[in-house]
């Protein structure tokens, strides 16, 4: 039987069993399993995401630092959560549409996949259609490998909602592209990954600041382990560009020192090298002191979070990321420093939950003196997407109390200067500018997202958004936005 963190363990039934002194609640979460140990995970931009987040604040457990992951998730029978919660479970688990082999020696594969097609109207009408094809296979003893494939075609060029698009070709017609696809290997307590992989690390809901799933899942090795449930080891390898010999390394620590309480350290680099650099590589060295004194034209970065649930359906974050920091600043120099705060509640008893974040990004964030180290993969940030020299708050309300319809309405407010990640770090920038810089724009907006839910294998998605924009690609008074719809019909096999 598998023991969650915490105490109590899970029956073949999925019931939970608590541990001695530990009181049965009506919402708990049974257990937590890492991308790299299961093989598969809740998709980057599904809806159910949104709701994750929020039944997490409900446990007694923390979600891992580093996600996405697969998760097993069983709410009381009277909760209004309860189907909500099931679904989340079932599509964080392999495929189980075909069986293609199932061998006496352990060895299994499962297929299944999705179509959905899509209507769109903003400033004009469009539509958009795409399938997948998910693999899962258990090829020996802790080996198991994963993959997605999807092709989409749309009259913008874009795929529909729910296929986050980890690659935007430049051609016009069909795309086909390699979602993830990665072998795992598992011996407790260590788990090793190999391929592409999408990541998203720290707590942020509505953005990352450090790694998050705004540009194409990253092609790497992954390390992991975990020492008890009170600590846990991330590491990375990447290649960005194998043409230009560009890398990412990152890694991260998380600590639990309470079961409410998760406290994230994470550091990477992105350098170019023409061949093998084991400073970077050896994965428990910290790298800032190498960077600094060794290797001073590589963009580096340090990250702290932490999450902590006061109370039962209440959970608080926050994230700092230090681009530069001016300890011994003799020459006026700004800091590059980016953080979030934020707060998400849900309540099982109605149905209904809520996520209030802000997040701001200084100027010069994610930049660098040298053009290679942009903080960037196939031209987008490996960060938070709002970019430098820029701000937002957004609001975000819930309800599944007439489940299985879900319904969410999300505002949010942002303001953008003219400081871009490709405008480089100038020798000669100085501190005290106005933040954001120059022009800046402001543009709000709010989406009122249902969801429908009529059995396993099929689903209905709608929204109606609106936005209003001012000083429209930093031009003063010059205004803009629009009002907009959509409908996505989802068939799963």
């Amino acid at each position: 039987m598998a023991r969650p963190p915490g105490g109590g363990y899970i029956d073949p039934d999925d019931a939970v069993i608590p541990a001695k002194g530990d009181r049965m609640k009506r919402f708990v979460l049974l257990g937590l399993l890492l991308a790299s140990s299961a093989g598969a995970f809740l998709p980057p931009g599904n809806a159910l995401t949104w709701w994750l987040y929020r039944l997490e604040s409900l446990t007694s457990n923390t979600l891992p630092g580093t996600l996405p992951g697969s998760f097993v998730i069983s709410c009381g029978d009277d909760s209004p959560m309860d189907g909500l919660c099931r679904l989340i479970t079932e599509r964080s688990l392999p495929p189980a549409g075909f069986v293609l082999f199932d061998l006496p020696g352990g060895q299994r594969m499962t297929a299944g996949g999705m179509i959905a097609g899509e209507v769109l109207s903003d400033d004009r009408f469009q539509s958009r259609l795409g399938a997948t094809l998910h693999t899962h296979a258990t090829l020996a003893r802790n080996l198991c490998f994963d993959e997605r494939l999807s092709i989409w075609t749309g009259s913008d060029e874009l795929p529909p909602e729910t296929f986050p698009p980890f690659h935007e070709g430049t051609e016009k017609g069909r795309h086909l592209y390699v979602d993830w696809g990665f072998l795992s290997w598992e011996t407790d307590p260590v788990r090793v990954s190999a391929g592409r992989i999408p990541q998203m690390w720290g707590p942020g809901r509505f953005t990352q600041l450090l790694i998050s799933t705004n540009s194409p899942a990253l092609d790497m090795l992954r390390v992991s382990l975990d020492i008890g449930s009170f600590l846990s080891f991330t590491g990375l390898l990447s290649s960005l560009d194998s043409d230009s010999g560009t890398y990412l390394v990152a890694h991260r620590l998380d600590v639990v020192p309470a079961r409410n309480l998760r406290i994230g350290l994470s550091e990477a680099v992105l350098w170019k090298s023409e061949g093998l650099d084991l400073a970077y590589m050896n994965p428990v060295l910290p790298w800032y002191p190498v960077q600094w004194n060794e290797r001073i034209d590589d963009n580096a970065f340090l990250a702290m979070d932490a999450l902590w649930k006061p109370v039962s359906g209440l959970a608080l974050y926050g994230e700092l990321l230090i681009d530069d920091i001016q300890y011994e600043n003799t020459g006026g120099v700004p800091d590059k420093l980016a953080w979030t705060i934020g707060a998400d509640a849900a309540d099982p008893g109605t149905g209904l939950a809520g996520v209030l974040e802000y997040t701001r990004i200084d100027r010069y964030v994610y930049s660098q003196r040298r053009p290679r180290n942009y903080y960037l993969h196939d031209g987008r940030v490996i960060g938070s997407g709002l970019g430098p020299d820029a701000d937002r708050v957004t609001l975000s309300l819930g309800s599944a109390t007439l489940w299985p319809l879900a319904l969410r309405l999300t505002a949010d407010h942002a303001r953008r200067g003219e400081g871009t990640v490709t405008e480089g770090w100038p020798d000669s920038v100085q501190s005290g500018g106005a933040f954001p810089s120059g022009t800046v724009e402001y543009t709000t907006g709010a989406v009122l997202d249902a969801s429908y839910f009529v059995s396993d294998r099929l689903e209905a998605h709608g929204s109606v958004s609106r936005s209003w924009v001012r000083n429209l690609d930093h031009v003063h008074g010059v205004d803009g936005g629009g009002t907009g719809g959509s409908f996505e019909l989802i068939l799963r096999w």
